[in-house]
């Protein structure tokens, strides 16, 4: 594999524990088991843009959006240099361009009802994009997908996408909406809870299947709890990008130099593309699930 070719994130983490009685462990995404890089960024600015269509986001959805982003500034400021910045929004199918950018992507459509079945997307994992289509497994609401270099765990872009085909998105403050059933004012799948832990992942930290922490696999239905930094994610946040100092174990995590400009492909690699699917636990009767499959492979040769 060329030094430089970025894959997706593949689903190995590295346990860590916390001193606190009361806070939740934390877990640190790498490359591969047992020896490969943990993930990190190598800039300490956080950049993101809110990917736009016709109807998405609302105003609502931009406030959950922002409120979410707001919530981890927060929980830096305590302990790192990590600075969180707004860029400007880019319509919806804008491409990846390895600069540790974080686009936040709805999708109004599942791809299998306005995709035809002959078209070449199928194949590279485009249909989302091309089409404005959720890809992904019909019932998942979310989706962080995060793009790092193989050779040094260095993250290059993450995409997180939000299901808005199912009607189940919601922004209120108020109750949790009655089984099945989403009506105005309640709350299903809280859009600031699931952008809160999907940041998460696109900092190197991993889903766990401890329901008590904002990294959880699982959301239960009408759950506004993962709005907020647990102490177990705060110390991984700290612990990831201290301030004043180096990430532990990412000393070398950088990214190549920029090439030339306007150039969005990655340097083709030698390793097939593949995927691995992992399924949130169910949580009582009802239970939203959280994406959280993950390709390896180049980006524009990933196979679905």
């Amino acid at each position: 594999m060329s030094p430089h070719s970025p894959i997706l994130l593949s689903l190995f983490v590295l346990f860590f524990g916390v001193s606190s009685a009361h806070a939740q462990a934390y877990e640190r995404a790498r490359t591969h088991q047992p020896d490969g890089h943990v993930l990190c960024r190598s800039s300490r600015t956080f950049t993101y843009s809110l990917a736009t269509s016709a109807d998405h986001p609302t105003a609502q959805e931009r406030a959950a959006i922002t409120a979410a982003f707001n919530t981890w500034q927060q929980a830096a400021s305590t302990c790192s240099d990590l600075v969180f910045q707004q860029a400007a929004d880019v319509p919806n199918g804008t491409p990846l361009l390895h600069d540790e950018k974080t686009l936040v992507t709805f999708r109004k459509a599942q791809c299998r009802d306005v995709v035809p079945p002959e078209d070449a997307c199928w194949n590279d994992d485009s249909c989302g994009d091309k089409y404005d289509c959720w890809a992904r497994a019909s019932s998942d609401v979310v989706f962080a997908t995060v793009t790092y270099l193989e050779t040094n765990g260095a993250i290059a872009d993450a995409n997180i996408e939000l299901n808005a085909s199912l009607g189940t998105l919601t922004t209120a403050d108020g109750p949790p909406c009655a089984r099945g059933v989403v009506a105005p004012g309640c709350v299903a799948g809280d859009v600031q809870s699931l952008v809160t832990r999907s940041i998460g992942e696109t900092l190197g930290l991993a889903l766990v299947q401890r329901t008590d922490s904002t990294m959880s696999l699982a959301l239960p239905w009408g759950d506004t709890q993962k709005r907020v930094i647990d102490p177990g994610t705060l110390q991984g946040l700290c612990t990831l990008y201290p301030r004043g100092q180096p990430t532990p174990e990412c000393e070398d995590s950088h990214l190549p130099d920029a090439g030339t400009p306007g150039d969005t492909e990655p340097p083709p690699s030698n390793k097939s593309g593949c995927s691995a699917t992992t399924s949130a636990p169910l949580l009582g009767a009802l239970v939203l699930l959280l994406g959280a499959r993950r390709r390896r492979g180049s980006p524009s040769r990933g196979n679905a």
